[in-house]
């Protein structure tokens, strides 16, 4: 257990993910800043975001075996300082290489940081998990959906949107001196000399649990799909109702924010249902949204209000899924939560492209229809850890 004082672990993360969400969703409005800066064209410095979540893979593929054996503190401190250095500089530099190289070195931080807040709040609240870590993710929501308004007023004002990712730096770094205050201790080593051999055997096989494996597949699709309807919805409302970019950037935000008030929500109905119920709920919604925008395309009410009802429902599903794998393996939350973390970054670096490449290549209606296909994954996955849990119970 970590030895830090629950409400102080609670905003320091929570402040985190408040930082994390403004600086991510700020990216894509300065994207054509950072293309004049490094002399570089739009499709180029799109590398960005992929550059991103591979150094956030790479650091959630290792971190969480360390936090495991040694302390939280370390990757904490360690990520927040990587991300307080990177973003200023990756932001203002005038070399496309150079500016990719720091970007990584971002992504990296980025990925420690993920791991750190999520664990913060987990461990700091054992019996309240699930409501917790939606409330965690809902101020991601919320800097993501404030993020590019104070770019436009940065730009307004003084002509270039940067000065939110200074601010976002700075918010970092103030959080790792912070984090230098919290009792954050060494996480006990398991006294295997103790325990059966079978034991000791499955703990050093916590990643051959199936059901490990099928949460962070439902993890892999979930991302891609909460990234592939966030990250076209403007480009489908503009193919299917002829919106104009900036209205339909609109509509984006709105996706956002709902998205935000589900974490809200999700964190007050899970103190009356249980966390598959919750998730069931959360992805039944969701396919009834993916299914509404196939009906109506080209009404600009019923899109919008049918985006609006997918993002609101896929609120709770990462931040759930997490309290539930925290709650299946407590003595292995670095590695099973970097584990679930990873798996999210694959979904985020594959499954939007091909969204995208679905919506250019054929149709709107393809592409909803990939997001109806992932969403009955998910569903048919949560049935399998249904059974899974089942069967265990009553082994």
């Amino acid at each position: 257990m970590l030895n830090t004082k629950p409400r102080l672990a609670l905003i320091i993360a929570c402040s985190m993910y408040l930082a994390f969400g403004m600086f991510y969703a700020a990216i894509g409005p300065v994207l054509g800043e950072l293309a004049e800066n490094t002399h570089s064209t739009l499709v180029m410095v799109g590398g960005v975001i992929t550059f991103l979540f591979l150094g956030s893979l790479a650091t959630q593929l290792f971190a969480g075996p360390i936090i495991d054996k040694f302390s939280l503190r370390v990757v904490g401190l360690v990520s927040l300082l990587l991300v307080a250095f990177g973003l200023p500089a990756f932001t203002n530099v005038h070399s496309y290489p150079l500016m990719l190289a720091l970007v990584l070195l971002t992504g990296l931080g980025q990925g420690g940081m993920d791991l750190t807040a999520n664990l913060l709040v987990a461990d700091a609240y054992p019996n309240k998990s699930t409501p917790m870590l939606n409330l965690l993710h809902f101020f991601f929501g919320l800097g993501a959906f404030f993020g590019p308004a104070l770019v436009g007023l940065a730009i307004a004002a003084t002509g270039s949107g940067m000065i939110i990712h200074w601010t976002a730096a700075g918010m970092f770094l103030l959080l790792a001196l912070i984090l230098l205050r919290v009792p954050v201790g060494k996480a006990p080593a398991p006294d295997t000399a103790k325990k059966p051999a079978a034991e000791v055997k499955g703990e050093k096989s916590i990643y051959l649990s199936p059901f490990l494996w099928t949460i962070g597949v439902l993890i892999l699709i979930y991302v891609g799909t909460e990234y592939g309807l966030g990250s076209w919805s403007t480009r489908y409302m503009g193919l299917t109702t002829g919106m104009a970019d900036q209205n339909g950037a609109l509509v984006t935000s709105a996706y956002w924010g709902a998205l935000t008030l589900g974490r809200l929500a999700g964190a007050a109905a899970s103190r009356r249902l249980s966390n598959t119920r919750l998730l069931g709920v959360s992805l039944g919604g969701s396919l009834l949204g993916t299914l509404g925008l196939a009906l109506s395309r080209g009404s600009v009410l019923s899109t919008v209000v049918f985006i609006v009802i997918t993002g609101f429902s896929l609120g709770t599903v990462y931040p759930t899924s997490v309290a539930v794998t925290v709650e299946k393996f407590p003595k292995d939350q670095g590695k099973t939560v970097g584990l679930l973390a990873a798996m999210g970054s694959i979904g985020g670096l594959a499954l939007p492209w091909l969204a995208g490449f679905l919506l250019e290549t054929t149709s709107a209606l393809v592409f909803v229809l990939f997001l109806c296909a992932t969403t009955v994954a998910m569903l048919l996955l949560l049935f399998v850890l249904g059974q899974y849990k089942k069967r265990t119970s009553n082994g």
